[in-house]
């Protein structure tokens, strides 16, 4: 039996989506991404454009996208994440920001303790 599903027959040339994405910390407002194409995007094209709504300007490799309780992968097309979601209404992506490290200054490791071994 083949798999007839008329989205990927036709595939998504000219047609966009709207992304709603809510960041986790409750604080930041939801970002409205209007028109985003499906055909040739990438969570990485998401992840950029979610980086230059925010006022903070994270790095894309900051940010963590999630949809359907499912972690998303850069290198993913947007088209296959959505699969078969309902394109008419706003699509709901929570992002996680992690906050910036500064390779030039390693985070403090534990120092090993001593086991003491007993008398």
């Amino acid at each position: 039996a083949l798999n007839k599903n008329p989205r990927m027959e036709g595939g998504y040339e000219g047609e966009d989506v709207m992304l709603v994405v809510k960041n986790a910390d409750g604080t930041t407002p939801d970002l409205e991404l209007e028109a985003m194409p499906l055909d040739g995007s990438t969570v990485g094209c998401v992840k950029e454009m979610v980086c230059r709504g925010y006022q903070s300007h994270p790095h894309p490799s900051q940010l963590k996208l999630v949809f359907s309780g499912r972690l998303l992968k850069d290198n993913e097309q947007l088209f296959e994440v959505l699969g078969m979601h309902d394109l008419s209404h706003p699509v709901i992506f929570h992002v996680l920001v992690r906050a910036s490290t500064d390779p030039a200054t390693p985070s403090p490791s534990p120092s090993p303790t001593p086991s003491s071994s007993g008398p």
